[in-house]
């Protein structure tokens, strides 16, 4: 007996499963089968298909509101399916005959025929009823206008085949300042063939709308409503009501701006900016205590800092060094570290031209003019002193009668050329010492008489001396270079003239001055 029951059980179980997969295979049926004239889908490049025979395939819009379906074509097969939004295209070969469509929860119809002959590169349409509602075709009272059904977006008017699930909806048209509503409910009724129509009539509602003003700092752009309408700033009209707007902008962060709108008024909005997205940069510097300046603004780089993400060309700054200029590229959420060195400022160099003047301390001092080179830190120095001061008289007396003839002063101009090397104690002081030659001349200037007697008198003198090198900034040396000159070789007029003018030869010399160098 136990048995007798469970066999009963099992087969009320089988009755209920076949039954609800009867209901449900009665829920699938077509409402609309019809070429589409005008649609090129099919025979389009790019849309196109091809059969297994070479031939182009027949395109059949099946217009569903569902997915995950399966489709039979019998012996001649299909082609192809692709899932689009609101209607599945199923690609057939040329003259099929029939098709099944089979879904898991609304079951399966078989074996539909067409009602019409299948030709290769045409579209057709197929309205597929899940059994679930009405299809509908949705027009307005001005054309073209944007139609909403609970919210959702149908495209414009007039909207063909909108499968509408059975209850209530609300049906809604605008086009610029013109709406029209109407709420609607769709029941079962026997007559399930028959397409609904429903025509929105519209109002003028400009009553209910206000200027809006929008604008944003950084240029960035405006979008409202998933579009982009403008950058920096956007003036249009809203219907009055709760808004949000979202402003975007390359390498930063959307941000959302909530906004309400008056009817019949000017509503200015501002923005909020999108948030930069940043990156870190990291620096290390030799020596320490270096300026880092963007531009004219001065970066903390003491520690790891934020910046946006781009480019920097950044300037490192010292005084007593080169400045250096390096761009670093900031990315998103990255660090960039880096270590920079600057080199101290050449302010002695191995390798200058240089010129100046000074003035020679002597025996007989006078102004000098001074050029030279610096190779390797050896120093070649030529130096041309125009002698200033004046020697003590000296009375000229003829020798035969041992009468007065004239009496004279003389200046000493020296032509100096002398060999150093320069040996830098700091970056702005230097010591050279030097050896040389310098062949020095009188001339002769007459205070009373007649005659220029001894001018031209000649003395040859080796030196040696150290001269000092002191450079403020660059390129500008103040220099002393004291110096011993020995008389090597003199003429008669040099020794005569030297020893009644109480000067000497030679002997201790110092020449100061400025330098310019290259």
């Amino acid at each position: 007996m136990f048995k007798t029951k469970m066999k009963i059980k099992f087969l009320l179980l089988l009755f209920c499963i076949v039954t609800v997969s009867a209901i449900n295979a009665q829920n699938l049926a077509v409402k609309g089968f019809r070429l589409l004239e005008n649609d090129l889908t099919a025979n389009t490049h790019g849309t196109s298909k091809s059969d297994q025979n070479g031939e182009t395939a027949a395109l059949i819009k099946i217009v569903t509101p569902e997915s995950g379906f399966n489709f039979d074509g019998g012996s001649l097969g299909i082609v192809e399916s692709q899932q689009k939004v609101g209607e599945i295209w199923v690609y057939v070969p040329a003259r099929a005959q029939k098709i099944t469509i089979s879904h898991k929860q609304f079951g399966v119809l078989r074996d539909y025929y067409y009602k019409l002959a299948i030709e290769a590169g045409r579209t057709y349409e197929l309205l597929l009823d899940l059994g679930m509602g009405r299809f509908s075709t949705i027009t307005s009272s001005i054309p073209n206008s944007a139609i909403y059904v609970d919210d959702d977006s149908c495209g414009v008017s007039p909207v063909y085949n909108r499968y509408l699930i059975y209850g209530k909806h609300i049906i809604r048209a605008v086009n610029e300042k013109f709406e029209g509503e109407e709420a609607i409910t769709i029941v079962k009724d026997s007559i399930k063939d028959n397409t609904l129509l429903y025509n929105i009539e519209m109002k003028d509602m400009s009553h209910l709308y206000g200027k809006v003003n929008v604008s944003v700092n950084g240029n960035a752009d405006i979008y409202f409503n998933g579009k982009k309408r403008a950058s920096g700033r956007w003036n249009t009209e809203l219907r009055e009501g709760n808004y949000v707007l979202e402003t975007r902008k390359v390498d930063c962060e959307s941000v959302k701006t909530p906004f309400n709108v008056n009817a019949g008024t000017v509503n200015n909005i501002e923005a909020n900016m999108p948030i930069p997205h940043t990156g870190y940069l990291r620096l290390y510097t030799r020596p320490r205590l270096v300026s880092v300046y963007n531009g004219n603004e001065l970066l903390n780089v003491k520690d790891q800092i934020s910046l946006p993400v781009g480019s920097y060309q950044l300037s490192f700054k010292k005084s007593g060094y080169t400045t250096k200029d390096k761009e670093y590229k900031i990315n998103y959420n990255g660090l960039t570290a880096d270590t920079v060195t600057l080199e101290r400022i050449s302010y002695l160099k191995k390798f200058a031209f240089y010129f100046g003047g000074g003035y020679t301390l002597s025996n007989l001092s006078g102004a000098s003019g001074i050029l030279g080179c610096v190779l390797y830190n050896v120093d070649l120095q030529l130096s041309y002193t125009f002698g200033m001061n004046k020697s003590k008289n000296v009375n000229w007396y003829n020798e035969t009668d041992n009468s007065f003839y004239s009496r004279t002063q003389y200046s000493l101009n020296a032509l100096s050329l002398k060999f150093g090397y320069q040996i830098n104690a700091s970056s702005h002081f230097a010591l050279t010492p030097q050896v040389g030659y310098s062949s020095q001349s009188l001339a002769c200037s007459t205070t009373l008489g007649n005659g220029k007697l001894g001018d031209g008198a000649s003395c040859g003198c080796v030196t040696a001396g150290l001269k000092l090198l002191l450079v403020p900034f660059q390129h500008l040396y103040i220099f002393a270079a004291p110096e011993f000159d020995v008389a090597m070789s003199q003429d008669e007029n040099f020794k005569s003239i030297s020893s009644s003018s109480g000067f000497t030869a030679g002997g201790f010399v110092c020449n100061a001055g400025i330098l310019i160098n290259f």
